[in-house]
């Protein structure tokens, strides 16, 4: 499947996927794959991913990549990412991804993201996450972008994939690849 997505993400350079994972083997290796041929591709990767993975993720990719690929894979932690206003408040974490992309914006170099998006304590942050998803579409539209939205299924709220469904075309399983039957394309 990684070669798959990195595949699909070649031929759709303006991706917005939404992945719910399962299998954390799977969706390390996924990650992985997804990093490795943004570097080899020419691209600077941007990771936002929770402290445990990061972890992991460095030690596969100092094995994968030279210490010059390297530099260009940009690590963020997810809680600093997500909780940088103290609490998950969707308009500071926008302007958050706004800022960390900006330089992005003005440069030639092409560049994809990766993010495994997490909400700590919130009780039901489905309506939270579904605006900061529907601005996220709109950027990625904008901008022309790769993104990779992640979120573990088991820690979803029963109604949150499908409403995660209507802002992101693609749909990525631990399995498979697919259009989103419930896309609605956000008007710019």
């Amino acid at each position: 499947m990684s070669k798959e997505l990195n595949g699909f993400v070649k031929a759709n350079p303006c991706s917005h996927i939404l992945y719910c994972y399962h299998d954390i083997d799977s969706y390390i290796e996924k990650v992985l794959a997804f990093l490795v041929d943004g570097v080899e591709s020419g691209e600077t990767v941007i990771l936002i991913e929770s402290e445990k993975n990061l972890k992991l993720l460095v030690g596969r990719l100092k094995e994968k990549l030279t210490d010059n690929q390297f530099k260009h894979v940009h690590m963020i932690s997810n809680f600093d990412f997500y909780l940088s206003s103290g609490s998950y408040h969707p308009p500071a974490i926008y302007e958050q991804l706004i800022k960390i992309y900006t330089p992005y914006f003005k440069g030639d170099a092409p560049f994809r993201t990766w993010t495994n998006v997490e909400w700590g304590a919130l009780e039901n942050p489905a309506h939270i996450v579904d605006w900061f998803e529907k601005e996220t579409d709109k950027v990625v539209n904008e901008q022309e972008l790769t993104l990779v939205c992640a979120y573990e299924a088991e820690k979803m709220p029963a109604d949150m994939q499908s409403i995660l469904e209507k802002s992101h075309p693609y749909i990525m399983t631990d399995e498979d690849l697919i259009d989103s039957a419930l896309y609605n394309k956000i008007k710019l």
